[in-house]
Parts: structure tokens; sequence; C-alpha cells
């Protein structure tokens, strides 16, 4: 097949620009990218701008948005619930997600759905449950349900392994307290030093990587002395740990502003979670843009999903384009590029490359010229060749 008539950006397309060239795919990979339309026909883009399938990597599809919420006991009415969810991710041009932990690990069972082709659903990097200390609370039912609780470094060691047997992709740890929790406190760690880095050991022996939520400035920097790879959220990032984070190439921050959009409509709730992830927000801006413009290694996620006002809205965006003043090129590759190369998968995704797995967005606009057009979601989605929507 024949994709004509595209504009092409160079960054995102291995270095070919055109306003006016053609992609051919063949058996769900991209055999060729010209800058010339192609002889033969095929689906004419019309002048629209292709970009590569977009990738979160930091989103859950249960827990966030009342997914799986008190059905904690019932498995498979979990898992039913987060098929639908990760179906709805393409919409938005989204073809592959980074689950950062689920209910029962249903990460996992949508990851296999998908790849077998039961679901036409999203491309998913699964954790598995999360691992925290008992210092995360309340031990509810959708925490018990969600995290492996361990204690000491042995202990964290244990949930790693056991995650791992488990086929847990990647290891998410919880470094620092949650804002998600209404009894949460995000500027304390909740890990000690020597329990993140038997985390990082053991899922090192294991052959993944770790990744932690981290708003606490402390706990950030633990997380980048143990070799934590992922750094989510990043909130209180300082300066003294920015340093220390441009000195390890390795470790890459992945900001998640939507998380601190409140949508609720319940003035009780709207004007609680206003009051208590404001200050949090104003955060996150000043020192990620610090962290922008030091040059630091940051990925794209949204810790929303896609049944959420946030996807439906573009909200991050929204946020990375005009509350912290990343340039569109800049956002277009951290949720391309950079989080392929962030993933391990740059010889899978990313970009419009020959070779890779032919997913793209097709944006009426080029985004380089109007951001907005990110904002709402995209006409044409491909994935691996098929043209999903």
């Amino acid at each position: 097949m024949i994709l004509n008539n595209c504009r092409l950006i160079p960054e995102l397309s291995g270095g070919v620009e055109t306003f006016c060239g053609s992609v051919e795919i063949q058996d769900g990979k991209i055999l060729s990218v010209s800058a010339k339309a192609g002889d033969a026909a095929g689906f004419d883009c019309g002048g629209g701008t292709r970009i590569p399938g977009l990738i979160d990597a930091h989103t859950h599809v249960t827990i966030l948005g009342g997914v799986g919420e008190g059905k904690e006991q019932d498995p498979q009415a979990v898992l039913v619930e987060a098929l639908a969810c990760a179906s709805r991710f393409l919409d938005y041009g989204f073809t592959t997600i980074r689950d950062c932990g689920s209910i029962h690990r249903a990460g996992h069972y949508v990851r296999e759905a998908v790849k077998r082709g039961i679901i036409s659903g999203t491309r998913i990097i699964s954790a598995g449950r999360q691992i925290s200390t008992s210092a995360y609370t309340p031990k509810s039912c959708i925490s018990r349900a969600s995290i492996n609780f361990a204690d000491g470094e042995a202990d964290t060691r244990r949930a790693v392994r056991e995650e791992c047997v488990n086929l847990a992709d990647f290891i998410k740890i919880y470094a620092s307290g949650s804002a998600y929790l209404p009894t949460g406190v995000p500027k304390h760690p909740i890990m000690d030093y020597d329990e993140i880095c038997g985390a990082v050991n053991a899922a090192r022996s294991c052959g993944v990587y770790v990744a932690a939520h981290c708003h606490a400035d402390s706990a950030i920097r633990s997380c980048i002395r143990a070799g934590v790879k992922t750094i989510e959220h990043a909130t209180y990032l300082g300066s003294e740990t920015l340093k220390l984070l441009m000195d390890t190439p390795d470790c890459a921050l992945v900001p998640t502003f939507s998380a601190m959009y409140v949508s609720q409509t319940d003035p009780e709730l709207k004007a609680f979670w206003e009051a208590r992830l404001a200050p949090m927000l104003e955060s996150c801006r000043a020192n990620i843009r610090a962290a922008y413009e030091a040059g630091a290694l940051m990925g794209f996620g949204t810790d929303s999903n896609a049944l959420m006002t946030q996807y439906k809205l573009g909200i991050e965006f929204k946020m990375r384009r005009e509350l912290v003043g990343m340039s569109p090129i800049d956002i277009l590759m951290q949720a391309t590029v950079i989080n392929a190369a962030i993933l391990g998968l740059s010889e899978c995704i990313g970009q419009i490359k020959p070779g890779l797995e032919a997913d793209f967005v097709l944006l009426e606009r080029d985004p380089r010229e109007d951001f907005s057009v990110l904002y709402s979601a995209p006409q044409h989605v491909w994935k691996s060749g098929k043209m999903i929507k």
C-alpha cells in the first residue's frame, strides 16, 4: 500500500522533509519513505501531516477514571473494563502505551489480547502490580489488588522477582507519597535508598528496568543514584537534583501535567482537588521548565487514560506547550522518537522509517504551525499498517 500526498517532518521521519511525499507499507512495516509522491495509486492523504503513532509512557488501563473501581473482587469484570479502555487509545492516535500498574495485573492480559488480535487496541508495555512499602496507605481494596507491598531490601527484591515471574515488561515502584490518595503526602519519600537499590538490582537480574513514582525531591535524588531508569512526575525536582540528573544520561524524566488537571464537576470535589493539585502544578511547571531548558532527557506521559477528559481535550499537549513553553517539535519528539528510545523500542516504533512498524497519525494541519491540531482526536490512525480510524 502507498500513502500519497503527505507532509513529513524530518525529525520524525528519518530526516525526510516534504510537502508532498509518500510512504509505502508492506506486511505491517514501513517499506520506504520518499520525498516524492508514489507512482502507484494509494491512499490520498490530502496534503495532511503524517507523524508516527503517539506513545504515552505513563498511563493505566485500570484505576484511572474509575476503571475497575469497586470490582476488585471480580478480576473478570476488571479485565472487561480494561479491554474497553485499551481500545480507546487508538482514537487519539496513541498506538503504544506504557501501563504503569494495573488491578490484578490486568494490563498483562490486555497486552496479550492485543498481540493475539483478540481486540483492536493499543500496543501495551505493562508493569503488572506496582511495588510500594507499607507507608503507602490506606490499604484499600484497590491498592491491595494493584500494589505488591514490600518492606526492606530483601522483601523488595522478592516483590520485583514476583512481578517478573508474572511477565512484567518493567517494574514500577512508589518512591514517594501519592497525590492520587487524599491522605497521601507527595513531598514525603516512602522508600529507603536500600529498598530502591534492591528493586533496581533485582530488576536488572531479570532483564528489566525500574520506573519510579516520584514527587519528592529527595526521592527523585535517591532514585537517580540507585539507577532507576525513568522518574515519573518529578513534581518537586530541585536544582541540585537536576544537576545530578544531567550527569546521569541513562535516566529520563516523564512528567505528567494532565494528571493535575481538575475535571470534576461536583463543587465539593472540585474545590478539594483544585486546592490540592494547583500548588503541585505550579511547582511542576517551574521545575520541569528548568529541566527542559537545561536539556534533560524527557519523555511524554499523561497519568490519564483515553476515557478521561484529559485525552479528549489534549490536555498534556496543551499544558506542555502553553504552560511550560515547550516547542511543538520538542513535544512531538517526546511523544514519539524520545519515548521509543526511553522504552528501548527505537528499532520497532517512534519514527516513520523503513523497517519500523507502520504506526501513523494523519493530522489536518502542520503541528509546527498550528499545535492546537493535537488538542483533539485525529481523523486517521494506522497501527501496523492497518487503518484503525
